[in-house]
């Protein structure tokens, strides 16, 4: 029997589509080198809508690379509005 595979969509309203746009530009080179024998992710985006598809063996791989992504969003945003603010 073959292994278990996990999969979570991660979907990020952005609020606007440049917003968008940079939040895809930032982390396409960290989806493009976090695939291994073990994980897999992909983005793509839709209207000003960020998708995040993760496939992992396990849970705890899983949870490791949404906490990394929700910690690159969330700086993300928070230095898009530190610039708004200037």
């Amino acid at each position: 029997m073959g292994e278990e595979i996990l999969t979570s969509t991660l979907m990020i309203d952005a609020g606007d589509p440049v917003t968008a746009e940079n939040l895809y530009k930032i982390l396409l080179p960290e989806v493009k080198t976090t695939k291994t024998k073990h994980s897999r992710i992909s983005i793509r985006r839709e209207n000003g809508v960020l998708y995040l598809d993760f496939e992992t063996k396990t849970v705890a791989g899983l949870r490791a690379l949404l906490n990394s992504y929700l910690r690159w969003i969330a700086t993300s945003i928070d230095l898009f509005n530190w610039k708004r603010e200037k």
